[in-house]
């Protein structure tokens, strides 16, 4: 697995196994209450458990916390004035267990040909610079910083680099589940709460740089930020953050077990009136198409239908080959990236599907 034989990366190996990603992640230690995440009081009025909990506040919220878990990820389709287009992703993980670390993720897809330049790094500590309501987070060639409205992705890869200045002119949407008052809080039950908040669409400029070749590139970039506490050894995910070309923004996701069985499905409709939450009976993922990794033999479902009440949306990807082997870093491996729109609305956005080395692993061991 490419891990050096010391307790030290043995505690990295279980504190980030989960951490490729999602999206069930809880916050400051939440209060140990089994599944339902609501009482009723003498009243009959619902008492969510997040009310328990210190609300989001943004900007102070953009600041490294020193919870269990926490994440800052960028997505985005980059355009050329020479009609190029670009899709990456960047996240930076910081676990914080018996040993603190820090580990960056970070893929280019050149979509004029599917060549995928990728990277990925992991250090002990946090390499971070004290920034009042931001973070400055920093590791041999690259960079991720954020102050205000304004951030800073930087990336080394192998073969090819990224740098983007970001300013958000947006509010942030401060997901929820439907019924909730809580905006920025998420209750799983008995895996927990977790803050979760998007800037769907920050103005991004800079350049992409392919074999020494720099190309000047600008696109609106999705920004997610989690962290609680949290355990997902026993959990899969998939995962849409969708521009809509009518200026709308869809982030979805659907939790699911190793037996394969949906555990929580769940999303927000963004645009520049406001969110809303929708409610799981509103949503219905299906998979189209599954692609299998040559190497690996994972099998992924990279094509999707998504019914909604306002129509069904079909979703492909630019490349079906779009995997990430993070097995060095966080011991996982999963499926990110670039992905089309059609049917009742069109657009672009990115897919995540992760657990699915698990998923595959534990059905066999069951044959």
């Amino acid at each position: 697995m490419g891990l050096r034989p010391s307790l030290a990366s043995l505690v990295a190996v279980v504190a980030l196994i989960g951490a490729g990603l999602l999206y069930v992640w809880t916050s400051e230690p939440a209060p140990a209450i089994a599944a339902p995440g609501v009482s009723i009081d003498p009243g009959r009025n619902a008492i969510e458990r997040t009310a328990a909990l210190p609300p989001l506040n943004l900007p102070a919220d953009d600041a490294p916390h020193g919870s269990g878990m926490e994440w800052w990820y960028y997505n985005c389709i980059l355009d050329a004035k020479t009609g190029a287009r670009y899709a990456f992703h960047v996240v930076v993980f910081v676990a914080n267990g018996l040993v603190k670390h820090t580990v960056m993720h970070a893929a280019l897809t050149d979509l004029q040909t599917g060549q995928r330049y990728s990277s990925q790094t992991r250090t002990g500590g946090v390499p971070a610079k004290s920034v009042a309501n931001g973070l400055d987070l920093r590791q041999d060639r690259w960079q991720v910083a954020a102050s205000g409205p304004s951030h800073l992705v930087q990336a080394s890869l192998d073969g090819a680099s990224i740098a983007l200045n970001l300013s958000d002119s947006h509010p942030p949407v401060a997901h929820r589940a439907a019924g909730s008052q809580t905006p920025g809080l998420l209750d799983f039950g008995q895996s927990g709460i977790s803050y979760y908040y998007s800037r769907p669409r920050i103005a991004a400029q800079g350049e992409v740089s392919i074999g020494g070749k720099a190309v000047r590139v600008s696109g609106d970039v999705w920004f997610d930020h989690q962290w609680g506490d949290f355990d997902v050894l026993t959990l899969g995910w998939n995962w849409f953050a969708l521009h809509l070309a009518d200026g709308s923004d869809l982030m979805l996701y659907e939790l699911f077990d190793m037996a394969g069985r949906k555990v929580v499905t769940a999303g927000t409709v963004s645009n520049a009136s406001g969110s809303v939450p929708l409610k799981p009976d509103d949503i219905e993922l299906v998979p189209v198409q599954r692609w299998t990794s040559p190497g690996k033999k994972i099998g992924y479902p990279v094509e999707w239908n998504i019914r909604l009440p306002s129509g069904v949306l079909n979703i492909k990807p630019f490349f079906a080959d779009s995997e990430f082997d993070s097995r060095e870093t966080t011991a996982n491996i999963y499926w990110e990236g670039p992905v089309k729109v059609t049917g009742s609305a069109t657009g672009q956005g990115f897919l995540e599907l992760s657990g699915y080395d698990r998923l595959d692993a534990t059905q066999a061991a069951r044959k």
